[in-house]
This record gives structure tokens, C-alpha cells and sequence, in this order.
């Protein structure tokens, strides 16, 4: 009977999880621009509060939804504009790309005696046939695209709007011992996602500029599109950074077509990457939301099986949610110590912890 009531709350836990992920599956349209929303509402929440003190909340919501979609709108049009750009030059990279593909398989033939590719019957072929399959993919998700465009800013609306409701909620179903329980959960979540999100912003730009200055200085063309591509890849970790700078190197190798080139451009975004990381990350964003590799690099993989690429971005903050919500709660506290980074850390304050009680 014992052994049945310790296994009750890993059953009743495992069970929601398995519906907490199907219902991501299955309503990953309407809940993907939410979660997107909610998180930008934090960003947006202190020029909101700052309105509010001339203004009504609800006006103070829409200029402030009003600015987000007008920076974000400019943001977008500035990738696509640049993006049609390079797109206009597609025939000459595609073909320096097939001979530079064709040099380096003549050259491993020549090394090994083996032909990889037909390149023949591949570029004409194979080659036609993916891209019109990608092409086709694109199309299908223009439609899914346009409708979380579109809802983001909505929500961010309704939630900047009506943000004090759930504050109103809890004060009416809690009390007591419950209620601080609740209450010390959503002081840790909102601290834990404000931090981590100024801070991701700040480096950010800090990114942007960097390699920006990078890229100008080696006379690579468009500079300022690959930093912000660079900067936007670096919400990703560990996939998102090395994804970024292979696509830059390879532009850099395509138009360059020199190797030292290629070189040079990868050292200098290689130490301006360690400068970030061990440098400004600790200082912008800090120990607030500190977790271990392991359980990031699981949330960017299952998020992006999930949800793909937001997954891979939204699914960090919703892990220190997560992290909150289990340290806020006496009974599930031990299993926050699986999120900690620092193992021996770990184990000294657990031993002090045994011994004050």
C-alpha cells in the first residue's frame, strides 16, 4: 500500500505531461502566437506601466501593441527586402556554388579514386525536384504563418490589457499557506523571464553589432542582414550558433573564393562568440535563470520537435517556468535540483539542508 501511494504523484505527473504535450501538438496554431504573446508583453509591460500613468490602461495597451507591431513590421521588412536581394543574385551563387561542389569532389576523387555524385544527372534532376518540393512547403505555410502574424499582436493586447486578472484570481482562490505558494511562483517565473529576455535582447543587439563590424570590415556583402541573421540564430543554443555561422562561412567561401577569407571571417566570429558567452551573458542575464546544458539542450530538441523553430526559442522560458513553478511548491522542490547547474553546489546546500532540519 505504501509503495502504491509513492508512486501515485510520478503517475498523476507523467500523465499530465503526456497531455500537456499532446495539447502542444494539437494546438500548436493557437497557442504558439500565445506563448510568442506572452512573452512579448514582458518586454512591452514597462512602457505600458509608463503609459498608464497619462493614460488608460487599455490605450496605454493598444499604443504599446501599436509600437511592438510597427518595430517587428520594420524588422521583418528589412529580412525579406534583403533576403529578395540576394535572392536576385541566386544564379551566380548557385553556380559558383555547383563548381565549387564540383572541384572539391574532382579533388577527393583524384585523392581517393571514387566518384561521389553524378553531377550530371543530379543538378538536373534531384536538384530541380527539391527545390520545387521546397517551394511547395513554403506555400502550404503561408497560410499558418499569415494567422500567427496576426494573433500575436491580439494577444499582446488582450494580455497587457487584462493582465491583472490573474493576480484577481488568486487572491479570490487562494489563501494562506497556498496563496504565498503562489504567490512566490509567479514573482520567481515573472523575475526569471523579464531577466532572461532583457538580457537575450541586450545581447542581442550587442550581437548584431559585433558581427556587423565583423563582416564590414572583411568587405563582405550584405553585412548588416548576416549580423541580424547571426544575432536571431543566437536565440537558438548551441544549434542556432554553429547553424549561422556555417551559412555565413559557406556565403564568405562562395564569394570570396579565397580560403584565407574564409578563415579570418570565422576566427574573428569565433572570439567575438567567446566574448559573448563567457563574458557579457553572465553579466546581462546572470544566475537569475541558470540551468544546466542538459536540460536546455533537451528543451531546444523537444521544443523543436514540437513546434520547430519557435519551439526551439520559446521553450527555454517555459523550462524557467517550469523551474519556478516546481521550487515554488515544498512537496515538488527536490525536483528542481535535475534544472540547477553546478553539481557540487548542488550537494553542499542539500547537505546543509539535512542538517538544519
Amino acid at each position: 500500500m505504501q509503495t502504491e501511494h509513492r508512486l501515485f504523484a510520478p503517475t498523476i505527473f507523467l500523465l499530465f505531461a503526456t497531455l500537456l504535450v499532446m495539447a502542444m501538438l494539437a494546438g500548436g496554431q493557437l497557442l504558439i502566437p500565445f506563448v510568442w504573446a506572452f512573452l512579448f508583453s514582458y518586454v512591452m509591460m514597462p512602457f505600458a506601466i509608463l503609459l498608464e500613468k497619462k493614460v488608460s490602461r487599455s490605450v496605454a495597451a493598444i499604443i504599446a501593441t501599436l509600437v511592438f507591431v510597427i518595430v517587428s513590421g520594420l524588422v521583418l521588412f528589412f529580412l525579406i527586402y534583403e533576403a529578395i536581394r540576394i535572392m536576385r543574385n541566386e544564379p551566380v551563387l548557385f553556380e559558383k556554388i555547383r563548381s565549387a561542389v564540383d572541384q572539391l569532389q574532382m579533388h577527393f576523387e583524384s585523392i581517393m579514386g571514387v566518384k561521389l555524385v553524378d553531377t550530371a544527372n543530379a543538378h538536373n534532376t534531384e536538384g530541380l525536384r527539391g527545390i520545387v518540393n521546397w517551394f511547395a512547403k513554403q506555400i502550404v505555410g503561408i497560410g499558418e504563418n499569415v494567422v500567427t502574424l496576426t494573433l500575436i499582436p491580439m494577444y499582446l493586447f488582450f494580455i497587457l490589457n487584462y493582465r491583472g486578472l490573474l493576480t484577481a484570481f488568486v487572491e479570490k482562490r487562494y489563501s494562506g499557506e497556498r496563496k504565498r505558494d503562489m504567490e512566490l511562483f509567479f514573482t520567481r517565473a515573472e523575475f526569471s523571464i523579464q531577466n532572461y529576455l532583457l538580457g537575450t535582447l541586450i545581447l542581442t543587439g550587442v550581437s548584431t553589432v559585433m558581427s556587423f563590424l565583423i563582416l564590414f570590415a572583411f568587405g563582405i556583402n550584405y553585412a548588416f542582414f548576416f549580423a541580424v541573421f547571426i544575432a536571431l540564430l543566437n536565440l537558438i543554443p548551441y544549434i542556432g550558433n554553429l547553424t549561422a555561422f556555417v551559412v555565413v562561412l559557406m556565403f564568405v567561401w562562395i564569394t570570396k573564393d579565397t580560403g584565407s577569407a574564409v578563415l579570418f571571417v570565422g576566427l574573428s566570429l569565433w572570439l567575438s562568440n567567446i566574448i559573448q558567452e563567457n563574458f557579457l551573458r553572465p553579466k546581462l542575464i546572470g544566475d537569475k535563470m541558470e540551468m544546466n546544458a542538459m536540460m536546455v539542450f533537451t528543451a531546444v530538441v523537444v521544443g523543436g520537435m514540437i513546434w520547430g523553430f519557435s519551439g526551439m526559442v520559446l521553450f527555454i522560458p517555459l523550462l524557467g517556468i517550469l523551474q519556478a513553478l516546481l521550487n515554488s511548491s515544498p512537496e515538488w522542490r527536490p525536483y528542481a535540483v535535475f534544472f540547477e547547474a553546478g553539481g557540487k553546489k548542488t550537494i553542499e546546500e542539500i547537505k546543509d539542508h539535512e542538517e538544519t532540519t
